[in-house]
């Protein structure tokens, strides 16, 4: 949450869409393909990549938008997020857009919702683990990929991403920010108990 302050401001320049925010994928992110994991700027129409339950699927749609810099204000619920290194599996630090749908498989999301996997909206996973809000310079490539039905992208390092059909059905139960906000917590104090845990003695 941010709020105004009496501190004196920076000249840093805010971060703002050329288009409207969409749950697209940043250039760099690399998606699984039959023989190889391909950088998704790299992708076209007609490509098959693949999915975590279908197989190889066909992208029928492909809209490429861009970030970037300039000295407007910027609404803060539009900046991409930063995904450290291992925070949802990623093998390496990674760039979200704040409305990307992804997929968490969690202990206490079948506990508090019946499902061992569920999506959030990546907004709502601010603070799990280091996930912040980025600073980029410069401009980023923005890339949306849409099938013919609801599908489960593969990212390289075990990251899942649901993208919904064209009617908005989507593959794993979607929650809303309310009940992400409920999860994250639950999964936060999973995480500290979990580090707390005592090591037993044992033979080697």
């Amino acid at each position: 949450m941010f709020f105004k302050s009496s501190r004196k401001t920076t000249n840093i320049e805010p971060l703002v869409l050329s288009i409207a925010p969409s749950a697209g994928i940043f250039a760099g992110t690399k998606i699984a393909t039959r023989h190889r994991w391909t950088p998704v700027e790299q992708l076209s129409v007609g490509d098959k990549v693949l999915t975590a339950e279908n197989g190889e699927q066909v992208i029928t749609q492909l809209e490429v938008s861009t970030l970037s810099l300039t000295s407007a204000r910027a609404n803060a619920g539009q900046w991409p997020l930063l995904v450290p290194e291992g925070a949802i599996g990623n093998e390496h630090a990674m760039l979200v857009s704040p409305d990307t749908r992804l997929v968490i498989e969690h202990d206490a999301a079948g506990v508090l919702f019946g499902e061992a996997c569920v999506t959030v909206r990546a907004e709502t996973l601010i603070g799990y683990r280091g996930i912040a809000r980025a600073r980029v310079k410069g401009e980023l490539t923005h890339v949306t990929i849409r099938f013919e039905d609801a599908q489960t992208l593969v990212v390289e390092g075990g990251v899942f991403i649901d993208i919904p059909a064209p009617n908005g059905l989507q593959r794993f139960t979607p929650l809303n920010d309310r009940q992400s906000r409920l999860l994250v917590r639950n999964m936060g104090e999973a995480d500290r108990k979990s580090r707390a845990r005592p090591v037993a003695a044992g033979w080697i």
